[in-house]
């Protein structure tokens, strides 16, 4: 029984530090975001890829007049993922993105977060 207990408790400290880490990435992520976003700037988060599959990837798109003028990519392993820059889709139009213009030999997961996020911003712009 004592066995047990240390097993079971070993297993809820392993869940309390996996959510810290969570926690924590996403605080990182959330500062990554501050760096694209400037003032008259709309930003967003796209989501692309399968959950268990080869992984996720959030694309975060600022835009100001219907331009990129920012962009990062959260990719990686589980809480260790880390947001990089996607200089790639600076300058490129909402419109032409969410048609995959621009977006060609980049992975599916990539494709997929990007149409998401610039679909969001341009229903966004449609709405104001």
């Amino acid at each position: 029984m004592e066995v047990l207990i240390w097993i079971l408790l070993l297993i809820a400290v392993m869940w309390v530090f996996q959510l810290y880490m969570a926690v924590k990435q996403s605080q990182r992520f959330a500062d990554a975001l501050k760096e694209i976003r400037t003032p008259g700037t709309t930003t967003t988060v796209g989501i692309g890829g399968y959950r268990y599959r080869g992984g996720r990837a959030f694309v975060a798109i600022a835009q100001k007049d219907g331009v990129v003028t920012g962009a990062k990519v959260l990719t990686g392993l589980t809480v260790f993922a880390n947001a990089k820059p996607f200089n790639e889709l600076v300058g490129h139009k909402l419109t032409d993105l969410l048609e995959g213009k621009g977006l060609e030999g980049m992975k599916k997961k990539f494709v997929e977060a990007t149409q998401m996020a610039a679909k969001t911003l341009l229903d966004q712009n449609a709405q104001t």
